[in-house]
């Protein structure tokens, strides 16, 4: 029983032992895999690249520059002529001035408003439904006026400004109907009994109310005027405008169809076809000046343009080789040249922007690799102190082991040496 049960021993400690170096081969591999992450994304620092501030030389060039009594004009290129006796380079310069523009832009949701004139119209095609009590003008359905509807109310006082009879007719026997044309119409309970009984005749009394849009009044809070061609700076802003562009309805239009205004300060022209297509653009008809489509308006002003001209030049160098004075062609005047150091502040600043940001995705990007490499050396640590472990645990089987073995070796050797 001895022997077998040392035997059993160890074959349970063989079989640790086993299972023990199987884990530390798994171990093992597992730092090599972590290994290989780890030089992957060593890799990706390496691959990183330093983001470069820039430098204010970088943006910076020498301009050469003089008065000619008018304007400050600047240098923009010379080039060297060979072939001229006369004058040696070809030189770009400019200036700002002020030149009077047309100018074309959109005004969003102009509010035009069109003015209005109540008139008269004839009752036709009425029929008249005797088993409701209705009545029908053109098949368009005829309702009791509503003067809790702030539409019809305004249109009716409206048309009662022109009309005042309309007033004294009882609010019972007031009607209202809109044509195919979302046009409001009024009349009266008689107008629309007489119609039944006799169809009116073409140019007999008229027997309903509406309105009639006539010229354009006002864009926003503004009022509309007639073009004044007599007055010398709207007859010069006008001539700058279609000059500006010939080819625009604007410039096409009759005199007579032009309107100017005035917003915030300046003057502003607008042709009488743009003020109605806006002023009818509004899609909900019972509010005409909402959300209308732009107007198409302009104005002419002094704007400050760049003048820019190409001349042959002659240009005196001093010792060190820089220019000091200049003699255009067809001129006499020998000009001093004055040398600037110029920075172009705007794109130093644009250059500086794109450093900063680049600098942030740079510091993230290294901060993800020290966060990944950190995490890989914890894991590597953790296996580390597992694979002393089972180094351990190995060392102590071997230990065991090779004392069961010796106590197997002497049961062997008392159990079947019969002679010493």
């Amino acid at each position: 029983m001895g022997m077998a049960a040392s035997q059993a021993r160890y074959l349970g400690l063989t079989a640790r032992k086993t299972n023990v170096e199987y884990e530390g081969q798994q171990v093992n591999q597992a730092r090599t895999a972590l290994a290989n992450q780890s030089a992957n994304t060593f890799n990706e620092l390496l691959a990183l690249e330093v983001p470069t501030a820039p430098s204010t030389q970088d943006f910076t060039t020498l301009q050469y520059s003089y008065e000619d009594g008018s304007y400050s004009e600047v240098i923009t290129s010379m080039t060297e002529l060979t072939d001229d006796p006369n004058y040696n380079y070809l030189v770009t310069h400019y200036h700002y001035s002020d030149v009077f523009t047309g100018v074309q832009n959109n005004r969003p949701n102009p509010q035009v408003a069109l003015g209005t004139d109540a008139v008269q119209g004839q009752l036709t095609n009425v029929i008249y439904d005797d088993v409701n009590d209705t009545y029908a003008v053109d098949n368009q359905p005829v309702e009791a006026y509503d003067a809790l509807n702030t539409d019809q109310r305004e249109m009716y006082e409206r048309i009662c400004q022109e009309y005042p009879d309309l007033e004294e007719v009882a609010p019972s026997d007031l009607f209202v109907y809109t044509d195919a044309n979302d046009e409001m119409h009024f009349t009266t309970r008689t107008d629309l009994e007489n119609a039944v009984a006799n169809p009116p005749v073409v140019g007999e009394e008229s027997n309903e109310y509406h309105l009639t849009y006539e010229n354009p009044t006002y864009v926003g809070n503004c009022e509309l005027k007639a073009y004044n061609a007599d007055d010398p700076e709207l007859k010069a802003a006008y001539d700058e405008i279609c000059k500006q562009f010939p080819d625009s309805v604007f410039a096409t239009s009759p005199e007579d169809e032009i309107y100017t205004y005035e917003y915030q300060g300046r003057t502003y022209f607008a042709c009488e076809q743009d003020l109605r297509d806006a002023a009818i653009s509004a899609p909900d008809i019972s509010k005409p000046t909402e959300n209308q489509n732009p107007l198409i308006q302009y104005y002419a002003e002094d704007i400050k343009t760049k003048i820019e001209r190409q001349e042959k030049a002659f240009i005196d160098f001093d010792e060190k080789g820089r220019p000091y004075s200049i003699r255009y062609e067809n001129s006499t005047a020998v000009l001093p040249l004055n040398t600037e150091t110029i920075t172009d502040e705007d794109a130093y600043n644009d250059a500086m922007n794109q450093y900063n940001y680049d600098m942030q995705v740079y510091e993230k990007k290294l901060a993800d690799i020290n966060a990944k490499t950190e995490q890989i050396q914890e894991q590597d640590r953790t296996l580390e102190l597992r694979l002393r472990q089972l180094d351990t645990e190995q060392e102590a089987l071997q230990t065991e082991m090779e004392a069961v073995k010796k106590v197997i070796e002497k049961n062997i050797e008392s159990t079947f040496k019969t002679f010493e």
